[in-house]
């Protein structure tokens, strides 16, 4: 299987995905902040897999928003820091784990450089514009220490241009946020100076059988896709 891959839904029932869905889980129902989105249910398996972090390592998961994961990762002991434009709570105090929240935006990190074991972007990029998406990969590179891995995670679909809407029993709304294609993740993630890809790649995708699918999952006909980056040297490509 290539290490960076597009979402499988048969890797749910995967042991090692359960057993870190159902700890997840357990967190989200026991405080009144955090959440669990559908989508992350493979990413966050999927990147901790990646990550393959040391014990006590110091990791950063930038657009967390209060998302469980940090919670999850301060509580097997790594030393995390959480960024995001705004928090709704501070989900660690619920759950005594210890975690820095800092407000800001991802281009512009109020962070000390070379600090990170591990840098985690799990669905956010798509959050900004053609001309944010380097700037972005550029700080989350800054703050990560060489040879370190960034883990990044974003919706994915056959065509970047298309009007996609969410449809789910009570809800309906056109997606405004800007997902990416093949030639989007090529051009502004994958060739992005100074980094390099850590692994093998499949972007092979049934657009047929998968849209019915993802809809049926989250209500969007979109996948997700999973990439490691490795932080080149100065002396990098």
């Amino acid at each position: 299987m290539p290490e960076n891959r597009i979402l499988d839904l048969e890797e749910l029932e995967r042991p090692e995905f359960r057993r870190v869905l159902e700890r997840m889980d357990r967190l989200v129902a026991s405080d009144p902040v955090s959440y669990l989105h559908p989508g992350k249910r493979w990413e966050y398996p999927w990147a901790l897999e990646r990550a393959a972090l040391r014990p006590g390592a110091r990791v950063l998961d930038v657009g967390s928003g209060d998302s469980i994961f940090p919670v999850y990762l301060a509580e097997r002991g790594f030393r995390v820091t959480a960024v995001d434009l705004a928090f709704g709570g501070c989900a660690g105090a619920y759950h005594g784990v210890e975690i820095d929240y800092v407000e800001a935006d991802m281009r512009s990190m109020p962070l000390p450089s070379e600090a990170f074991d591990a840098v985690f972007c799990i669905s956010v990029i798509e959050h900004l514009p053609d001309d944010g998406v380097r700037p972005a990969l550029e700080e989350m590179r800054r703050v990560l220490r060489p040879g370190r891995r960034l883990i990044l995670t974003t919706d994915y679909y056959e065509d970047a241009r298309a009007e996609i809407w969410h449809r789910s029993p009570g809800l309906e709304f056109r997606v405004d946020w800007h997902v990416f294609d093949e030639d989007r993740l090529r051009r502004l993630v994958l060739e992005a100076p100074r980094w390099r890809l850590e692994g093998d790649l499949s972007l092979e995708v049934d657009w047929d059988a998968v849209k019915p699918r993802m809809r049926a999952f989250h209500g969007y006909p979109y996948t997700s896709v999973g990439v490691v980056l490795n932080r080149c040297g100065e002396e990098g490509p």
